[in-house]
């Protein structure tokens, strides 16, 4: 491998990690909720499926807090309750891991097209037609241009096959079937089943997203230093998680206590 090469090597190895740690756990959706606003933020509104996803988060964490509030209040005997706090639970992490993928995927897309020295990996990795609309996406941003209407439907489109794609539909599936098996069925359909978001993302749609970003902004489910200012604190989170990583990667390294060292 030449130098050129091991040099491409080591950023996308460094975005990886990076992406990794932004998509965060499965219960961390205010964190995606952050990362995702800032794609919106950072492409100057053009990538409205950013804020969307986004907005999708938040509702999927309010909704399973729901439901555990509703669970905890079931006066029924020790089994039913057990297994509907099994079914949630299974459910909870398989939203949460599917948010996750679908977070990477749309932030890893993004820095792909918007960083020249990637932009081999990009072509390698990423549809054609979804490095296109980033493309324009990326032209009209540095140029301070609304993007196209057509461009930004494909945008959204092409992002949501992508992240559609990355999702564990199996894992998804089984939590659903655990679910139906419950009498928590109905509340988890009408709170989180995918028609249920799909008519959220509808109404949002419908009020307009720069007034869905006002709100998302105020959201108190949101770090107060967020609501003050978005990219300041997601920059500031960047660090903050890519510190943790540095951190980590040194205690891997040091030696164990009893260990012995070798003289060069």
């Amino acid at each position: 491998m030449d130098i050129i090469a091991a040099h491409r090597q080591g950023l996308i190895e460094q975005l990886d990690g990076e992406v990794e740690a932004l998509g965060g756990r499965a219960r961390d959706h205010a964190q995606r909720a952050m990362v995702l606003h800032h794609l919106y933020d950072h492409s100057r509104g053009s990538h409205v499926w950013a804020l969307a996803e986004a907005r999708r988060s938040l509702r999927t964490a309010q909704g399973i807090a729901r439901l555990e509030r509703r669970v905890s209040r079931w006066g029924w005997t020790v089994l039913k309750r057990e297994q509907a706090e099994a079914a949630l639970e299974r459910l909870a992490e398989a939203l949460g891991e599917a948010a996750r993928a679908r977070t990477i995927a749309a932030y890893r897309a993004y820095r792909l097209s918007a960083t020249k020295p990637l932009r081999g990996e990009a072509e390698a990795t990423l549809p054609d037609a979804l490095l296109g609309a980033l493309d324009q996406c990326h032209h009209h941003r540095r140029e301070g241009e609304s993007l196209p209407a057509d461009i930004s439907r494909l945008l959204d489109e092409e992002s949501e096959r992508l992240a559609d794609a990355s999702i564990d539909h199996g894992a998804l599936a089984g939590a659903w079937g655990m679910i139906e098996a419950t009498s928590l069925r109905r509340a988890a359909r009408r709170l989180l089943g995918p028609k249920a978001l799909a008519n959220c993302r509808a109404r949002d749609e419908r009020k307009g997203w720069v007034r869905i970003d006002r709100e998302l902004r105020r959201d108190p489910a949101l770090p107060a230093a967020f609501r003050a200012n978005p990219a300041q604190h997601f920059y500031a989170m960047h660090r903050a998680l890519t510190d943790r990583r540095r951190q980590q990667w040194r205690e891997l390294c040091d030696p164990e206590a009893d260990a012995v060292a070798l003289a060069a």
